[in-house]
C-alpha cells in the first residue's frame, strides 16, 4: 500500500516570518517546530531566497510564471499573424503601385 504525500504550501507571512526569527538567532528546528513546518530545510531554502531575491523571492511563482509564460506565448502568435497579413497587405499595395 503506498502513501499519496501531499505537498504541503505556505504562506508568504509564515516563510516571512520563519526567516526573520532565523536570521534574528532563534534555532531553525524551534521555529520548524512552532510554525509546524514539516522540514526544517524548507527554511534554508526560504533564506537562500529571501537573500537573493528579498521578499519577492519567498512569494509563489512557479505556477503562474508557466501561466505567464503562455499567456506571452499566445500574444506573441497573434502579434505574427498580424504582422503577416500586413505584409501581404504591402505587398498588394506595392503591386498595384508597380502596376500603374
Amino acid at each position: 500500500m503506498s502513501t499519496i504525500r501531499k505537498s504541503k504550501s505556505y504562506s508568504f507571512e509564515l516563510k516571512l516570518n520563519a526567516v526573520n526569527r532565523v536570521q534574528a538567532g532563534e534555532s531553525v528546528k524551534i521555529v520548524a517546530k512552532q510554525l509546524e513546518i514539516v522540514d526544517p530545510d524548507y527554511i534554508y531554502v526560504w533564506i537562500k531566497k529571501y537573500e537573493t531575491y528579498g521578499e519577492v523571492g519567498l512569494k509563489r511563482k512557479k505556477r503562474n510564471s508557466l501561466i505567464d509564460d503562455k499567456a506571452k506565448i499566445k500574444e506573441l502568435e497573434m502579434e505574427n499573424e498580424i504582422l503577416k497579413k500586413y505584409l501581404q497587405i504591402l505587398k498588394r499595395e506595392e503591386k498595384k503601385l508597380s502596376s500603374k
